[in-house]
């Protein structure tokens, strides 16, 4: 099996190599470039990346000039950043990136490593996502195939209920509360029916201020709740969490 390429955009040596480390044990191939020139040598020769990860201060590029590049080539991006001040924060999020990452957070190369294992791994976990609006429902598509989930998408209940029937690699459903036929709280309860809280992760989303539709979806049967609009480090959290619980559900299991 080829080996997925990694490119590690850092100016720090040793941080480079901690991230070659982590990327190395999980089976990825690395190539590292210590500036922006050398990104840019190395693209004009090749764009056979699978994912890349940018030091967000570069020597030769100190306010982020590389993200845009990268991601001008379709490559996936991890950016490491040593600040994050409002302006950072919203200039960050509005590029197609997978995620950032703070280097002084003490957590910062663990949740690296886990970030980098989904990539590899997420394509196995098939996501489907039930909403009636086109406009919701193609930008949670979207979010969900830049972390490289298998997604499935309908447009209410029924459809719903027959993908799930059909696509035994799902394994998460996100669903918004107001659908036309069969509400969401309703399709929840459907979806319970058959597949019990250790098999299929259920996450609502919905518009509503009322503080108690959160509670009322995680007590019929829903693992997690999201209230509209969401920001989309909030999203990825809140996935990622779901499906390490389920996971270590699995692992439960097999040792059982």
């Amino acid at each position: 099996m080829t080996k997925k390429r990694l490119l590690v955009v850092e100016d720090s040596k040793s941080i480079a190599l901690v991230i070659e480390k982590i990327a190395v044990s999980l089976g990825y191939s690395v190539t590292i470039a210590h500036t922006f020139a050398h990104v840019k040598v190395l693209l004009a020769q090749e764009h056979s990346f699978f994912l890349a990860t940018l030091d967000y201060g570069l020597p030769d590029a100190p306010n982020g000039e590389v993200v845009p590049y990268i991601v001008q080539h379709n490559i996936p991006s991890i950016i490491m950043t040593g600040r994050i001040d409002d302006t950072t924060h919203k200039k960050l999020l509005n590029q197609p990136i997978i995620d950032y990452i703070t280097k002084t957070n003490a957590q910062a190369y663990h949740y690296l490593l886990r970030i980098l294992h989904g990539q590899l791994h997420n394509p196995k976990i098939g996501v489907l996502v039930v909403d009636d609006s086109l406009a919701s429902r193609n930008h949670v598509c979207q979010l969900l195939k830049r972390r490289n989930f298998t997604v499935y998408d309908v447009e209410d209940g029924t459809k719903a209920i027959k993908k799930l029937e059909e696509q035994p690699d799902i394994k998460i459903v996100i669903l918004e509360q107001d659908l036309t036929g069969v509400s969401g709280l309703e399709l929840v309860h459907k979806i319970r029916a058959k597949h019990p809280i250790n098999e299929l992760i259920i996450i609502a989303v919905a518009s509503s201020e009322k503080s108690f539709q959160s509670a009322r979806f995680i007590k019929n049967g829903a693992d997690d709740f999201l209230r509209k609009p969401f920001c989309p480090e909030e999203f990825y959290c809140r996935v990622m969490l779901n499906i390490e619980k389920l996971q270590y559900i699995e692992k439960l299991k097999d040792i059982n």
